[in-house]
């Protein structure tokens, strides 16, 4: 089977989907390439203490949604297979409290509540 593609997007995540959406709609012939695999609804973990269908450690016999790498500062956590993040975020859209749009760092360049509001909203 060839594959002809205009761009290829490397994940199927909030950022990847969202770009091949976006470039389909324009016309683009778009390939979405994961490392993951596709998981069904049985397969999904119902709570995160099911560790060996929640955690990806192949390691460990586990070969579930959430990878977790820890580096020397930090410590990332990413979905493992089609979907991403979206596998994992658990449906926590936050909005900021007042004291960050009234961070001297940014509150004077303009109403960041009013500015971002429709960005919520659309999330």
């Amino acid at each position: 089977m060839a594959h002809d593609y205009d761009v290829l997007v490397v994940g199927s995540g909030f950022g990847g989907s969202v770009t091949a959406l976006r470039l389909t709609e324009k016309g683009y012939r778009v390939g979405v390439m994961e490392a993951g695999r596709r998981f069904s609804d049985d397969e999904l973990p119902e709570t995160s203490w099911r560790l060996r269908r929640y955690l990806w450690a192949p390691w460990a016999r586990c070969f579930g949604i959430m990878r977790i790498t820890l580096l020397k500062d930090v410590l990332i956590t990413s979905g493992v297979g089609v979907g991403g993040g979206s596998l994992v975020y658990a449906n926590t859209l936050y909005e900021p409290l007042e004291n960050f749009y009234a961070d001297p760092q940014w509150s004077s360049i303009t109403d960041w509540r009013d500015e971002l509001a429709s960005h919520y909203v659309q999330a």
